[in-house]
């Protein structure tokens, strides 16, 4: 198992699978190897949400005039749910930029110690990297049309906490032993 998970992760890290974890003075470079991966993901899904908030204003939301002074409510609130959405995910990348370190030693010794922690941790890697993309991949597909209506932000919420998630679980794994 560790061998196929180790591949995966190299394959979407773009490095050579041999040196993921090989050695205790690379925990914490291949640490910020993963989130920056994920992190980066994040940063082109919260640009392409910013352009297309912009997008979106020009397209739906006329500028003012004497017979219309002020613009359409339903526009005004989708384009703050754009907004929102943006800011979601701005804050999962501060938090996936900004997760501590792990502490070398003590958690280099319990994942080469446990076998099935490594394997955690891979998989958690994976699932990081993985559900970044899967955000960007949904901001990517979304138009102007797509983004009215009460329930068209859900997809984009649900993998944010899926994000979330996977996000909490490594950082337990990596947390120093109470």
């Amino acid at each position: 198992m560790q061998n196929e998970t180790l591949r995966r992760l190299a394959g979407l890290l773009g490095v050579d699978g041999v040196a993921i974890y090989g050695a205790r003075v690379r925990l914490r470079q291949d640490d910020l190897l993963v989130r920056s991966h994920a992190s980066d993901a994040l940063t082109r899904a919260a640009t392409l949400l910013r352009d297309l908030a912009a997008r979106y204003h020009q397209e739906r939301i006329p500028p003012s005039s004497r017979e219309q002074p002020f613009p359409p409510q339903l526009a005004l609130q989708t384009l703050r749910s754009i907004e929102q959405r943006q800011r979601a995910v701005q804050e999962v990348e501060l938090q996936l930029r900004s997760a501590p370190f792990p502490p070398e030693d003590a958690v280099w010794e319990r994942l080469r110690s446990a076998r099935l922690q490594l394997d955690l941790l891979l998989s958690l890697d994976i699932a990081l990297i993985e559900r970044a993309q899967a955000v960007e991949a949904l901001c990517a597909a979304l138009t102007p049309d797509a983004v009215e209506g009460p329930q068209s932000g859900q997809p984009i919420e649900e993998a944010l906490l899926a994000l979330r998630t996977a996000l909490h679980e490594r950082t337990e794994l990596l947390a120093p032993p109470h």
